[in-house]
Order: C-alpha cells, then structure tokens, then sequence
C-alpha cells in the first residue's frame, strides 16, 4: 500500500466518523455514555472476529497488550465523547474535537522532547483564537460539553500517536480488531460501576448503535491501524480535520442543526489553523509494514 492509497482510506473512515455525532445524537438520549461504548465496541468486536476468525485466532501476547492499552484510551475518548454530546450539538461537537490534530504534533513535541516549530505555534494559536469564537457564549464561560470536547480531541490525539507507534510493531488488522473488543470490555465494567444501568428501546436507538458499530467502529478503527502502518501521525491529523464538515452536514439535513455567525467564523479559523499546523511541503515517505506476530 502507498501513502497515497493509505490517505484515501483515512478519508472513507473520516466520512464515516462524520456521521457518529448524529448516531451518537439518536442513542445517548436512552443509552448512558460507558454503556454505549459497551454497546458499541462489543457488537464491532464479535463482528469483525466472526469474519475474520481464522485471521485473529493465533495472536501474539504483544498484539493483545497493545490492544489492552490502545483499547483503554478508545473507551476514554468515547465515553467523553458521549457525555460531550449530552449538553452540545453534534455540529459543534464536530469543530472542536477536531482539534485533535493540534494536540497530535503538541504531543509529538513532547516525545521528541523539542521545542515546537514556528508552524506549529502559529497554528495553535490560530485555533486557539477560532475555539474561543466557537465556544465563548454570552456569559463569556465555556461550557461543560466544551471542555468535555476539547477532552476527548486529547485523548484521541494520544490515541493516533500510540496506533501509530503500535502498528508498526505488531500484527495491524489483528491489533484493530482486538481493541475494539478491550474498549467494549471496560466501558461495560465502568458502565456496571458507575452508571444506572440503561438499555436502548427505541428502533432508532437500536439502528442507531448498530450503525456505530459497524461503520465507526468495525470498520473505522480496523481501516485506520492498518492504513496508519503507511502514513504519518501528522498526515492521520490533517486528514482527520474533514471529519467537523461531514458532521455539520449530517447534522444540518437529520438534525436540523444551524450555526450562528460567530460559530461559523470561529469554525473556519479552527480549519486555517490546523492546515497551518500541519501543512508540508509534498514529499515521497515510504512506510514499510514491520510484523513481530
């Protein structure tokens, strides 16, 4: 696979991650956040591992920790992605978690232990001044569906760093898979330790869970380990910041959902400054696949 074709199929997963706010939108109004990721990640789990039986069935411990770890941090972002989505709309939502790929070189800078470059800063910066146009309300506070955001975008930028790291050593589609299952795991432990037990009525809710499953996880999650195995961190940001377009769309025609101006000027400053960050020159990278299992 080139780092071409491996950015293309990050596109399909981000369009597909684009409609999670309106799926997450139709659930979490009977589903409790923990339970949801349960739901989610378990049915994506036993899918995938039916199809894929003979593929997953010898698996290196190596893989099965990675997935443990990669699997800790997914059910993180979603459950904060779920309680995000309790107090803001999914347009919204979709602008600001997508300052992951901001926090995802802020991130590589503290592994490479150097300061970051003048385009970094600038970028952040810019974001920095769009987030605050999107999110300031009259009162002049953020919301708590704000700061839940900005959380999630964080922990899913550790999350692209650490995939990345792990699907270079490690068997990729196998390492996809089995994090889906870890993610459905812990979010059914915190949901029985934490939450009132809550359970999907509705066919819309049920519709809606199923399509999560399938398309945002199943598929998305899969897809982005072994794509990442050939592309950037920073390539996986960059491509990652069409996922707000997509959901304001889906959330404009299911939703009905509509911007004010503030909002659409603050999102658009968002935009330019993650293409700051993250634009490079084009060069040819060749990343070669490294399988220990």
């Amino acid at each position: 696979m080139t780092q071409k074709q491996a950015n293309i199929l990050l596109v399909f997963v981000t369009m597909g991650w684009g409609s999670s706010y309106i799926f997450t939108k139709f659930s979490i109004g009977e589903v409790q956040p923990f339970m949801l990721v349960a739901f989610r990640f378990i049915i994506a789990f036993i899918v995938m591992a039916l199809l894929f039986f003979q593929k997953i069935r010898h698996v290196h411990r190596q893989t099965i920790q990675a997935s443990a770890i990669l699997g800790t941090i997914l059910c993180g972002v979603f459950a904060t992605f779920g309680f995000a989505m309790q107090t803001t709309s999914a347009s919204t939502a979709g602008f600001l978690i997508t300052t992951t790929v901001i926090f995802v070189p802020l991130i590589m800078v503290v592994i490479k232990r150097k300061l970051p470059v003048r385009k970094v800063m600038l970028g952040t910066l810019i974001t920095f001044t769009g987030l605050t146009l999107l999110s300031l309300k009259d009162s002049f506070t953020f919301e708590i569906g704000i700061i839940y955001c900005l959380l999630t975008a964080l922990l899913y930028a550790i999350h692209i760093v650490a995939n990345n790291y792990f699907a270079r050593t490690v068997d990729a589609f196998q390492l996809g898979i089995f994090q889906l299952g870890f993610t459905g795991i812990l979010g059914l432990i915190a949901s029985l330790l934490f939450e009132p037990f809550s359970w999907p009525i509705g066919a819309v809710s049920w519709a809606a869970i199923v399509s999560l499953a399938i398309i945002c996880s199943a598929f998305g999650f899969v897809v982005q380990s072994i794509a990442q195995n050939y592309t950037t961190p920073e390539n996986t940001g960059f491509i990652f910041s069409l996922e707000p377009i997509t959901a304001a769309i889906f959330a404009f025609l299911f939703l009905g959902e509509k911007m004010v101006m503030q909002e659409y000027i603050g999102a658009t400053i968002i935009l330019i400054g993650i293409f700051v960050a993250n634009h490079t020159p084009k060069k040819r990278i060749e990343y070669g696949m490294n399988k220990t299992s």
